[in-house]
């Protein structure tokens, strides 16, 4: 990695860190102007860098990531499942030069990832050094210097996940005279580093329950080791363990963690997933009661704080209804259209998929009877949603081609509005009050509990312990309001196979985590994106016909050329330039 990339401004993070904490004062000459002894003499500027830092943890689950990353084209109004197969924004780019293949590794989508983590990454591991000697007391300090560790393990991890192994950086930051070799480390290095510092990290952070309320957002014991048994479940995944990705002896150790396959890798992980799974602090939402499913809802809508969240991101509290819903419900239109190969993913009311021949799914009225997470998840012609002017009534969503008039309806197929026949209610407040956006007091899931639950599930079948992964598989299908069934499996068959049982939590994964950030990367980890990434982005064209009946007719919102270089990012090619010892990673 290059020095200039290490040696941010100071003064420029101060000021950053200002504006996170909104004090007054923060663009005057003195600020701009300050120095890291009177950062670190003043206890309000020394924890304004954490502050500063937890503005960058949620660049996966926002709806609109140009706020935070930018990218070559600089229009990156799409979430991250935007760039892959499962939704996309109205632009083209960046989601077709992704899904096309046609960046390189000068130019990538999210090259700006690396520029932008390793500052953080700096900006902790100062942190870490200078506020040893600042005024802040021994308690606040130690748990601030547990919370740095924390973030600089996120960041390193947000790099691992994209890129495999990279540079594990000295703890304390290099000055500009400092020579700098740069090499990556080893994927197994990294990943053994970061549970290592998550580890702990852990040791210092208060649990959720004894978290003071002022600090809600901030790293918690549970935090760190969910983000531990992320990464250890990416690790005994199959594009890193046993992979056989390349055959380049030069670069293996770098995008794998063990060359032959190790079991053991799954055990870790469970372990890990587990202890969280464990812990007091953490529960799933769930209300069945109030109509199937709405626990699932009502966990991202009801307050910032609720007993599945681990890691919350705060953020804007009415944009996502305004990025996300059709113009005629006061939303702006495109910004994050599902796909029809996402709306496959999600089964029926009685848990089968819809591939099923027994599921009771009928392709000409395809939006009947669907799981609950479906409703809660996809906007579809017809379905209902408060309308200004409306009074209480849900009016439908009408978003056909109508051959009456030849015409295509407003909140249709088209440039800027949606480009699949589909709209995204991930997250949002489906019961808006007429006349406007609700100001949703929400915040967005980094991780929460629900993804320690899945992962568990799809450990436990990697082990060959298929029935007790259905058991955890169907705690999540219980609350999503799914029927339980006479035998109470959740629509899973009795006797299923370890491969079919896989299909069925990589399915599940989408319906619980769209939208979330989670299938660009477990898409690859489970060497599947040659198949998923491989195909079209679908649409779903809806035609209304002269007698007031719908058909529907699948097409191309975008024609991919899966190339199996993506399955990692490249690092930049201004970086690769620089050092001859950085070796790429394989195809860029």
């Amino acid at each position: 990695m290059k020095l200039k990339y290490l040696l941010g401004s100071l003064a420029i993070v101060v000021i950053t860190a200002f504006s996170a904490c909104k004090k007054a004062g923060f663009l005057d000459k003195k600020a701009e102007t300050l120095t890291e002894d009177k950062v670190f003499a003043d206890s309000a500027l020394t924890s304004a860098l954490i502050t500063d830092m937890y503005a960058f943890t949620g660049q996966d689950v926002i709806p609109a990531r140009y706020t935070m990353i930018t990218t070559p084209v600089n229009n990156e109004y799409g979430c991250l499942d935007d760039q892959t197969t499962l939704s996309m924004g109205y632009w083209d780019d960046p989601t077709k030069s992704v899904m096309q293949g046609t960046y390189t590794a000068t130019n990538y989508a999210f090259n700006n990832y690396w520029t932008t983590y390793y500052r953080k990454i700096r900006q902790a591991s100062l942190f870490m050094q200078k506020a040893v000697n600042s005024p802040i007391s021994a308690p606040r300090k130690k748990r601030l210097m547990a919370e740095a560790k924390y973030l600089r393990a996120f960041f390193y991890i947000g790099l691992i996940r994209f890129y495999g192994g990279v540079q594990i950086m000295p703890n304390e930051p290099l000055d500009v005279q400092d020579p700098l070799i740069s090499k990556r480390n080893t994927y197994k290095e990294c990943v053994d580093f970061v549970v290592s510092e998550l580890d702990a990290a852990a040791a210092d952070l208060p649990a959720a329950s004894a978290q003071d309320a002022s600090e809600y957002g901030h790293a918690t014991k549970g935090a760190a080791l969910a983000l531990k048994a992320r990464i250890l479940l990416t690790a005994a995944s199959p594009l890193f363990n046993g992979n056989s990705f390349s055959s380049d002896a030069n670069i293996l150790p770098y995008i794998t963690y063990s060359a032959s396959y190790n079991s053991s890798l799954w055990q870790k992980a469970a372990d890990a997933l587990k202890a969280v799974i464990e812990m007091p602090d953490y529960s799933l939402v769930v209300d069945n009661s109030t109509r199937p499913g709405h626990g699932f809802w009502k966990m991202f809508l009801k307050g910032r704080r609720n007993s599945e969240l681990i890691t919350p991101y705060f953020w804007s509290g009415s944009a996502l209804e305004t990025y996300r819903f059709p113009r005629s419900r006061n939303g702006s239109g495109g910004y994050n259209n599902p796909s029809e190969n996402a709306v496959a993913n999600f089964g029926m009311q009685n848990g089968k998929s819809i591939t099923d021949p027994t599921s009771g799914y009928n392709p000409a009225n395809p939006y009947v009877n669907r799981e609950p997470r479906f409703y809660y998840s996809i906007i579809y012609n017809q379905a209902p949603i408060w309308k200004s002017g409306s009074g209480t009534t849900l009016v439908p969503i009408d978003i056909y081609f109508n051959k009456s008039t030849g015409a295509m309806t407003a909140d249709g197929i088209q440039a800027y509005y949606t480009r699949t026949g589909y709209y995204s209610r991930k997250m949002c407040n489906d019961s808006i009050a007429p006349g406007g956006i609700a100001n949703s007091n929400r915040a967005y899931p980094v991780i929460r509990l629900a993804e320690m639950v899945m992962g568990y599930a799809e450990a436990l079948n990697e082990m060959g312990q298929t029935e007790q992964a259905v058991t955890y598989l169907n705690k999540l299908r219980s609350r999503a309001g799914i029927s339980s069934g006479s035998d109470n499996r959740y629509g899973i068959a009795v006797g299923i196979s370890q491969a079919d049982l896989r299909k069925v939590i990589q399915a599940d994964y989408v319906a619980e985590f769209f939208q979330e950030g989670l299938f660009w990367y477990n898409t690859r980890r489970w060497r599947t994106a040659e198949i998923t990434e491989k195909m079209n982005t679908t649409s779903m064209l809806v035609s209304r016909e002269t007698n007031g009946t719908f058909t529907y007719a699948p097409g191309n919102a975008v024609v991919v050329n899966w190339q199996q270089r993506a399955y990692f990012a490249p690092i930049p090619q201004a970086e690769i330039n620089k050092a001859s010892t950085l070796i790429q990673n394989p195809g860029w």
